[in-house]
């Protein structure tokens, strides 16, 4: 569908001018666009006005005319297509712009031999002994549900310790030197809350899960980094490219909160954060955050911290997500429990008398009724209106669970990618019945209960439009499988764009300011490459950013 074709497509009303109460000149002027507003009272238009970085007007080319003025920047869109600033609402952020130089990236990777061989390269010129680390590793990227071991790394690096965060960060590849590093021994026990994974005879295999991974994190030497405010500056550049204007960082620290609001002092933060602050008992970091209070819209909008982050269970693949019945792969395994539900309780019952919301880690069926069990009963003794809370994952449910969200008014806050890099071994984990209460994104919206969506992602695959595509397609970035992964569960390519823009905005309270192309709100705009809306799905995947717009600030052009 052409430009044209679009805006002859949508009624008179919604080609109407719809204007704020400021009558301009405008700053910046956005012509011969494809506006897409998510905006039910405009849903498309032509043009968009922009003054002192709020949305002006939006309609017609015609009608914007008249708030040009002398100084007036005026840009052709030449038809491409412009949505409300992308926000990925799941995304571990100071980090993703960071120098990865000294480290090992096997995101792109797509097999176990291909990863081996990036890091036989890598291992080239290290002297012996000398630690290497890296991220990135991932079983559905590579097509396959059987464990990499310390034996394959030995193959390709005999002489230097290895460790691979993969996975989501819920597991950790190791070699045997590193084990050996560590003392990781078959005589060692398995730490509270984390798996040291062991072969027949008891031998660990070079798998290292959920809290065990600390073991190793111990004994490798510090990275010499960055200060937290420039490694934040770079994330913010880097995510700019893809076209976000803001992000939730999900359990996050104090130290960053801090680092933002010194960047908003310095006028150095072209971007708006929704800092969620990780929390895992009632001790000494709950008792300094609640001693502060929440931060609301500092600095025009551009921090918000009113959250708090716990993780109740592991991750799936690592068959460390909290289960009420045994793995169908694993009969032994039920995941592991990694904050119990009194301390969930305990931690809730003082956050939100004061100001705070919550986003809750939980993956498995039985952590999600831990979260819900909670949920209820600190709303019944404690009843608060709008609370947000929130539940990131929701990833296995058991069907009968899903309603209860919209019961307590819960947020269902999915990572779209997670289904399409877990469809290769998730039904061998969870077996037939079970699959169909997981990734279960159209059941949701049919319960009524509002979804937001982010990537859980690293700097190379938390692009907006592999999330979109995983979103209205469930399939991989090859087009497998044909007609999706259990298909009935997609969403339209309108529902993924809100959840990327007005449901992100709900789930910070800023909706009202934030999420939509829409007169007196901030003027966040991503101009794209593509209509999302129309082209075929497999180029999803080839969007690119071509303009990002912060505020009325132009903070990224592809064509510069």
């Amino acid at each position: 569908m052409t430009v044209n074709q679009g805006i002859s497509a949508v009624t008179t009303l919604a080609l109407m001018t719809i204007a704020c109460e400021a009558s301009g000149p405008a700053d910046l002027i956005l012509l011969n666009g494809n506006v897409i507003t998510v905006d039910d009272q405009q849903p498309q238009a032509q043009a968009v006005a922009i003054e002192e970085g709020l949305i002006l007007a939006v309609g017609g080319n015609n009608d914007i005319e008249q708030y040009r003025g002398e100084e007036t920047i005026v840009l052709d869109l030449e038809g491409k297509t412009v949505v409300p600033g992308l926000v990925d609402a799941h995304l571990h952020f100071p980090n993703i712009g960071a120098d990865s130089s000294q480290l090992v990236e096997l995101d792109d990777t797509r097999s176990l031999d291909e990863a081996l061989a990036v890091v036989q390269r890598r291992a080239r010129d290290l002297p012996p002994g000398e630690w290497l680390t890296g991220s990135g590793w991932h079983l559905g990227n590579w097509g396959t549900n059987s464990w990499p071991t310390a034996a394959d790394l030995d193959r390709v690096v005999p002489n230097n310790p290895v460790a691979f965060v993969g996975m989501h960060s819920h597991t950790s590849w190791l070699n045997t030197m590193a084990l050996e590093a560590a003392n990781i021994t078959s005589n060692r026990p398995d730490p509270d809350d984390g798996i040291i994974q062991r072969d027949e005879s008891g031998a660990p295999t070079g798998i290292l899960i959920e809290n065990a991974q600390w073991i190793v994190r111990e004994v490798i030497p510090a990275r010499q980094q960055e200060p937290l405010t420039e490694r934040i500056k770079k994330s913010i550049a880097l995510a700019h490219s893809y076209g976000f204007t803001g992000t939730h960082d999900i359990g996050t620290s104090l130290e960053a909160v801090d680092a933002y609001r010194q960047l908003i002092a310095a006028g150095e933060m072209p971007f708006r954060v929704n800092a969620v602050v990780r929390i895992w008992n009632t001790g000494a970091v709950l008792d300094s955050l609640l001693a502060r209070g929440p931060v609301i819209a500092e600095g025009d909008h551009r921090l918000t911290a009113r959250s708090i982050k716990m993780s109740i269970d592991g991750a799936l693949g690592a068959r460390g997500a909290a289960m009420l019945a045994p793995y169908s792969d694993e009969p032994e395994a039920t995941g592991v429990i990694r904050v119990q539900p009194d301390t969930l309780y305990a931690i809730l019952m003082r956050a939100l008398p004061n100001g705070f919301t919550a986003a809750m880690h939980a993956i498995g069926d039985r952590g999600n009724r831990i979260v819900l069990d909670a949920v209820g009963r600190v709303l019944r003794e404690n009843p608060v209106a709008d609370h947000r809370m929130r539940v990131e994952h929701a990833q296995i449910m058991a069907l009968e669970d899903i309603p209860r969200f919209a019961e307590f008014d819960l947020i269902a806050s999915f990572q779209w990618i997670h289904a399409t890099l877990d469809m290769p071994w998730a039904e061998d984990r969870v077996g037939p019945e079970r699959i169909l209460g997981a990734y279960a994104w159209r059941t949701f919206l049919e319960h009524g209960i509002r979804i937001v969506g982010g990537s859980d992602e690293g700097a190379r695959t938390f692009s907006p439009f592999t999330g979109i595509h995983a979103a209205v397609t469930r399939q991989d970035r090859d087009g497998n499988p044909s007609g999706g992964w259990h298909p009935s569960q997609r969403l339209t390519r309108l529902e993924a764009l809100k959840s990327y823009t007005l449901d992100a905005a709900y789930t910070s309270f800023e909706e009202d300011v934030l999420g939509s192309i829409t007169p007196s709100k901030f003027a966040d705009l991503t101009v794209l490459s593509n209509d999302i809306m129309s082209i075929p799905a497999a180029e999803i995947l080839e969007t690119q950013a071509v303009m990002t717009i912060v505020g009325g600030e132009i903070v990224f052009d592809r064509e510069r």
